[in-house]
């Protein structure tokens, strides 16, 4: 189904096509999550879009197409993300024993191994999202499942922190930075992975009703937030000083949207624990501080992103790697800001505005400002699908002798 081409080395950037299939997923639930009703829970169940296919809600778009096109591409996309990531692991199994890999693991580069557990956490996602639309009854249990999912996401915390740990220590004590390989954002693929695993944490933190359990996951969200928070503090100094001296490394370009990513899984991370912690302590969360936190979030998104694609425009690095002939598994590094600034899009709208009573839900001006996020959905889809078929549907060419 999957073919690279044989010819270029392994990278772990090729995780990326896993991570953004998974991703994408994760944003076809956003409709379901903001759109069907789901009172008394915190997220949509089987029992929840079971039912709004029947309901009389009025609404521009029937809730019933809302639904079908919602569940199809939460489903298509979560099964597409489980064959990349099988496909990925049987390509790092073979990798492990070549030269090449020796290389990357003994390189910067190695930093972006830190993509592996940033995939397998968001399988734990997909797989919660999966359970929960397509398991009838599962949410009647699922206080027996959220130590589960904490557990499983300690053990991709545990890895996370040993791939990083290497990589820090080995640039810590055998000086390995040299400015002029590090001009570019790569290395915020390790705070990728941190805001990650907070946003996991975050979940049972804001939706368990046992005060061990929330209490638990609302620390380990802690953690991996302020970790997160700090490497993007020191890459985005070092890299910005390397980038001015040196220039932009061409095929790192994608780096430059890296940030977008991880101010949306912070930014959840932020609504989950608003909500977590007014559950836990008898508060309420603050409405006026939700618009005003996810409009400045949002807006950095928003300048990041055009940053970026100026950039991009400069140096060519769309018309090549994405439209043209040029071949890198690091253009996979687009997908991931396109499908975050949809879902922080979405939990804007809504939080900031529908939940707020400034825009009526169902309305026109709901529907203009839901077009507008759509579309960014179309493009990413775009973008995924031009990659994929780039990267991973590699022809061997087959030359007949002459007669």
């Amino acid at each position: 189904m999957f073919r690279r081409d044989a010819t270029q080395p392994w990278h772990p950037s090729y995780f990326l096509a896993a991570l953004g299939a998974g991703g994408l997923s994760i944003s076809f639930f956003m409709y379901l999550m903001w759109l069907v009703p789901h009172k008394g829970f915190p997220m949509p169940t089987f029992e929840h879009w079971q039912a709004a296919l029947t309901s009389n809600i009025e609404s521009f778009v029937p809730m019933s197409w809302i639904v079908g096109f919602a569940v199809g591409g939460v489903l298509v996309f979560g099964l597409l993300h489980i064959a990349l990531l099988i496909w990925n692991l049987r390509e790092f199994s073979q990798a492990k024993s070549s030269a090449a890999y020796s290389d990357l693991i003994n390189s910067p580069a190695e930093v972006q191994m830190m993509s592996l557990p940033l995939t397998f956490a968001m399988t734990v996602n997909v797989g919660f999202v999966f359970g929960a639309l397509f398991v009838p009854g599962l949410w009647d249990v699922v206080e027996w499942l959220f130590p589960g999912a904490i557990a499983a996401f300690v053990l991709i915390a545990i890895s996370a922190v040993r791939i990083y740990g290497r990589y820090l220590g080995r640039m810590l004590t055998q000086g390995g930075y040299r400015s002029e390989e590090h001009n570019h954002l790569s290395a915020l693929m390790a705070a990728f992975t941190f805001s990650m695993l907070s946003v996991g944490f975050a979940a049972p933190a804001a939706m368990s009703h046992l005060t061990a359990v929330a209490a638990l996951a609302s620390v380990l969200s802690y953690i991996f937030l302020v970790a997160a928070v700090l490497v993007v503090l020191v890459v985005l100094v070092s890299g910005v000083t390397a980038m001015m001296q040196h220039g932009l490394q061409e095929q790192a370009t994608p780096s430059l949207w890296m940030l977008v990513p991880i101010i949306t899984l912070l930014g959840i991370e932020w609504v989950r624990m608003e909500h977590g912690l007014a559950h836990l302590f008898g508060t309420e969360a603050d409405a006026a501080s939700g618009f005003q936190m996810l409009t400045l979030l949002f807006s950095l998104q928003a300048i990041v992103l055009a940053l970026g694609y100026r950039v991009m425009k400069l140096n060519g690095y769309l018309a090549n790697y994405l439209h043209g002939d040029s071949r890198s598994p690091v253009s996979f590094g687009l997908v991931c800001p396109g499908v975050a600034f949809f879902v922080m899009g979405v939990f804007w709208w809504h939080v900031g505005f529908v939940n707020t009573g400034l825009v009526a839900k169902f309305g026109l001006v709901y529907w203009i400002g839901m077009a507008l996020l759509v579309s960014v959905q179309a493009l990413t889809i775009y973008a995924f699908a031009r990659l994929t078929r780039n990267l991973l549907r590699h022809r061997e060419l087959v030359l007949v002798p002459a007669v």
